[in-house]
């Protein structure tokens, strides 16, 4: 009993850290219009007029440790590749366009420690696919910008992990800031960091989880 208090407990602290980090960063990027005169009653689905065709981009990530802040396991490095798009079409949601993105990114290599073995490093490899993206910019002028995205999806890795007691598939979140820009008409490359959680969401008998700070490259290209 006490053991299910104390996961119901883990999940609810988890589940608030994530709403408020989402409230603190995107209230921080965009004005919320609480008490404008105008109402805001649906959510919209258009074509932003800033981003008038599709990006593909293509881009390298890595983490050279884990921290311990939702996830319980330190000591952890990974890289990543990535491929993915931002499409034109995006939500309108309280006065404010957020593109929708999606990205699959090959698991180059994924080294953690293993609390159930005394902290022994191990390295699995694996994929991710993160279908639920949604992306804002801040223009600073008309070749630089900044981007802020949210994505979520799932992880399969080559092992079960980071424990004995975790599952091969896992489910990840992350925040990310990149500044882009502009490289003639068609090419932007971009440079940032990201924050990324990783865990089984307390579907294994073990959920300690994996917190990280990833540095990243991309390159996008606007197609016509």
């Amino acid at each position: 009993m006490t053991f299910f208090l104390n996961n119901s407990v883990n999940v609810i602290k988890n589940l608030w850290f994530i709403l408020i980090t989402i409230i603190f960063i995107f209230g921080g990027l965009f004005p919320i219009k609480l008490f404008a005169q105008e109402t805001i009653s649906k959510t919209t689905l258009h074509k932003n007029p800033v981003l008038s065709t599709h990006v593909l981009f293509l881009e390298y990530s890595y983490s050279p440790t884990s921290y311990i802040l939702l996830g319980k396991t330190p000591y952890s490095s990974s890289q990543r590749a990535g491929i993915g798009f931002i499409s034109p079409y995006s939500l309108l949601i309280f006065g404010t366009n957020f593109n929708l993105s999606v990205r699959l990114h090959p698991i180059i290599s994924y080294t953690y420690s293993k609390r159930d073995e005394g902290g022994r490093l191990d390295n699995v490899h694996g994929w991710s696919l993160d279908p639920l993206g949604l992306s804002s910019t801040t223009h600073f002028n008309k070749s630089v910008k900044l981007r802020n995205t949210i994505y979520g999806g799932l992880s399969y890795m080559s092992d079960i992990f980071p424990t004995d007691k975790g599952r091969k598939l896992n489910f990840n979140f992350e925040l990310q800031t990149t500044i882009e820009q502009a490289l003639g008409k068609n090419y932007i490359v971009c440079f940032g960091a990201a924050y990324h959680h990783i865990s089984n969401a307390q579907t294994g008998k073990q959920n300690p989880g994996i917190d990280s700070i990833y540095l990243l490259l991309r390159l996008s290209y606007l197609t016509d």
